[in-house]
């Protein structure tokens, strides 16, 4: 569809409407019109313009998690990334993990190994691959870059890289498929009630310039970062709900390091956990 088509299919009366197009957006339409319900998702600027093209292109389970005990959020990370490499595994690609081990490491080799089997068992042994330990010669030969100084070894386990971006595209796709309308580069001005009942929208064609309206049972907010300026618009004065992160990636050629797995490590001066990750020809 046009412009013009997409903005008559708008008028209808929709069951969910969604504001964002991100990854949890697309996620949702997808769920909702496949189960029968009309649906569209409205996206101030393109799909995945935002935190879902701009992640570490993993989908991975979580390891960390487990030094935090949180067992119940890992079995649903890794058991999820099982379902993405079975319906997307065009997307969603086997990546392997060094976690080297040094002699002034804050966790032993038996220790790390240990969690290792734990993380394997809570994907209930369905990951990539199972994890192996490799000694420090063999270390060498398959990342000759790494420090050599009081390194003892390390686990290789595998966790997802994927193409965030595609993956969020053709999830909309496939909501589109099922009968969703889905409008990029439209604004929410503001919401629309009865009875202080939100019933809708009123927006703005960013291509165009002309406003109208868009009337739904239920509207959801999947904006991410932009929550609470979306809420805001409900109700002046409301309490912000979001203590936003940042994540930070640096980007270089793959020349300047060469890896042939991701790499886990801590900075030297204040423990934060770092990822050298290979992506491409960076």
């Amino acid at each position: 569809m046009n412009r013009v088509q997409i903005r008559e299919a708008l008028k209808q009366q929709f069951d969910i409407l969604v504001v964002g197009g991100g990854i949890t957006g697309a996620g949702i339409a997808r769920d909702a019109s496949m189960r029968g319900l009309r649906t569209a998702v409205i996206e101030m600027r393109d799909l995945a313009f935002g935190t879902s093209s701009r992640s570490s292109k993993l989908v991975h389970g979580g390891l960390r998690y487990l030094e935090h005990a949180e067992f119940a959020l890992v079995f649903e990370s890794v058991s999820e990334r099982r379902i993405l490499m079975d319906i997307a595994p065009h997307l969603v690609t086997a990546q392997g993990f060094l976690f080297p081990v040094f002699k002034d490491s804050r966790r032993s080799l038996f220790e790390i190994n240990v969690g290792m089997w734990l993380y394997d068992g809570l994907s209930l042994f369905r990951s990539p691959k199972i994890h192996t330990s490799l000694s420090k010669t063999k270390l060498k030969e398959q990342e000759p870059a790494l420090r050599q100084k009081g390194l003892k070894g390390a686990p290789l386990y595998y966790d997802c890289a994927t193409d965030d971006a595609r993956l969020t595209l053709e999830t909309a796709l496939d909501a589109q498929n099922y009968g969703a309308v889905i409008a990029t580069y439209t604004r929410v001005l503001s919401f629309i009630k009865e009875d202080s009942r939100i019933v809708g929208v009123r927006v703005r064609d960013e291509i165009s310039g002309e406003e109208f309206d868009i009337h739904a049972q239920s509207v959801v907010n999947a904006t991410g970062p932009w929550s609470d300026r979306i809420r805001e618009l409900s109700q002046d004065g409301i309490k912000k709900r979001l203590r936003p992160t940042k994540g930070i990636h640096i980007v270089i050629p793959t020349e300047k390091l060469h890896l042939n797995n991701a790499v886990v490590c801590f900075h030297p001066k204040d423990g934060r956990v770092l990822f050298a990750i290979p992506w491409g020809d960076r």
